[in-house]
């Protein structure tokens, strides 16, 4: 695939009223769509991992009050979160289904999101969400209490609502047990270069039941899953082509990534001699 069959794929798909659509791109096929905190057993140790961030780099969360805003920082630096990273640029994401891994296929994710699933970093529901960091590993909630009073008055619910009223002092202490096993995607604030160049935002996964078993997205959300014929594979003898035509059309390591280091890097791929 080359760039303009790309953008074709794309534009054919076209989109819904009732949607949003967004991109992720995976450098090698078989990745999973799930957050980092939920590969290599890190889980079990999700709210140290949070914790330990913040004491350990105090200056870098002091602007910051919402557990979101946190963990867009954290993720931002490679920390371990339950965000995954997507983006409104499908071109964005053909970057980063291209730039490592040379020897495997890549993948564009393309989503196609309700608009009901997409929240603002400030909702309830991503409060809650974001808030399931801060527990421990044996946090569970039992989705067969359909009563909204009755499932926020579970032992393990008592908690989050505390870590909740942390950052918003008025919350009613009523948590939507459908928002706690859903998945959602957040449109953060634009405070970072990074979020800003790349057109960047999140999905936040809520729980199966316990803190060890995250919701999974929606089949019907991911459009080249369930219509075979958007095919958005990315053949890995096409891969350095492709980033050679986005860097034509201003996509590269030094605009994505725009802190100094990154420069520095691009810098000497350009100049470099054999």
């Amino acid at each position: 695939m080359i760039l303009t069959e790309f953008i074709q794929t794309i534009e054919k798909a076209g989109s819904r009223l009732d949607c949003e659509n967004y991109f992720r791109g995976h450098a090698d096929v078989k990745f999973e769509l799930k957050p980092s905190v939920y590969r290599n057993g890190l889980i079990r140790n999700e709210d140290k991992i949070f914790k330990e961030a913040i004491v350990r780099t105090p200056h870098e969360f002091q602007h910051h009050r919402s557990t979101c805003e946190k963990l867009v920082k954290m993720q931002h630096y490679g920390i371990p979160t339950r965000l995954l990273d997507i983006t409104s640029n499908p071109l964005v994401a053909l970057y980063f289904a291209c730039c490592d891994l040379p020897d495997k296929d890549g993948e564009v994710i393309f989503f196609q999101v309700p608009s009901d699933h997409i929240r603002y970093y400030d909702s309830d529901a991503i409060s809650a969400l974001s808030n399931i960091s801060r527990r421990p590993s044996n946090f569970e909630c039992d989705f067969g209490i359909k009563a909204i009073e009755r499932f926020n008055d579970q032992h393990h619910m008592h908690y989050l609502h505390h870590d909740i009223k942390e950052e918003k002092p008025y919350f009613q202490e009523i948590v939507n047990p459908h928002d706690m096993e859903d998945v959602f995607v957040v449109k953060a604030k634009m405070d970072n270069a990074r979020i800003l160049k790349q057109q960047g935002l999140f999905m936040i996964f809520g729980i199966e039941a316990n803190k060890m078993n995250p919701t999974t997205i929606p089949f019907e959300w991911i459009l080249n899953r369930r219509d075979s014929s958007v095919k958005l594979t990315i053949r890995h003898k096409y891969k350095q082509g492709i980033l050679d035509q986005l860097n034509v059309n201003g996509i590269n390591r030094s605009t994505l990534f725009p802190e100094i280091e990154y420069q520095g890097r691009h810098l000497i791929d350009t100049y470099k001699t054999s």
